[in-house]
């Protein structure tokens, strides 16, 4: 029986080992395209065929552009999961997604950067109430 197929999408910045360790139970896939036409066009040619998963980082919009309607026409049909690493959906058309047939799942990560939200929250509020960016802009001139 074959592995099944794991597309990347972006690059992976930090847990190379971690990636590479699918190996073992997937083939991982990675597109030679770099721009959203050259991406489609490799779909329609059929070398992502029999993909199941796609793993997509935040910057990969740089390949397939936004996951819009047109993009999800265009995916293998193999396709069923879309694991995107960021923490909304802002660009994946999540409609489009769940309108084919069968779906394509889509999941997120919503909680990443809660902390790092909260501290520039607080920041923000604390540098309002003590006046700090009129204490910067006196400070510059």
């Amino acid at each position: 029986m074959s592995k099944p197929k794991v597309l990347l999408l972006g690059t992976i910045d930090h847990a190379h080992d971690t990636w590479n360790a699918l190996s073992s139970i997937a083939e991982l896939v990675e597109p030679g395209a770099r721009s959203r036409a050259e991406f489609i066009e490799e779909c329609k040619a059929g070398k992502y065929d029999g993909v199941k998963v796609a793993y997509r980082t935040f910057p990969s919009v740089s390949i397939t552009g936004l996951f819009d309607e047109e993009l999800v026409r265009a995916l293998p049909e193999s396709l069923e999961f879309v694991a995107h690493n960021g923490a909304g959906y802002d660009q994946i058309d999540i409609s489009a997604c769940s309108a084919r047939t069968p779906p394509i799942r889509v999941s997120n990560v919503p909680t990443a950067v809660d902390d790092a939200t909260a501290d520039t929250n607080m920041f923000l509020i604390l540098g309002a109430l003590r006046g700090f960016n009129t204490s910067m802009l006196a400070l510059r001139e």
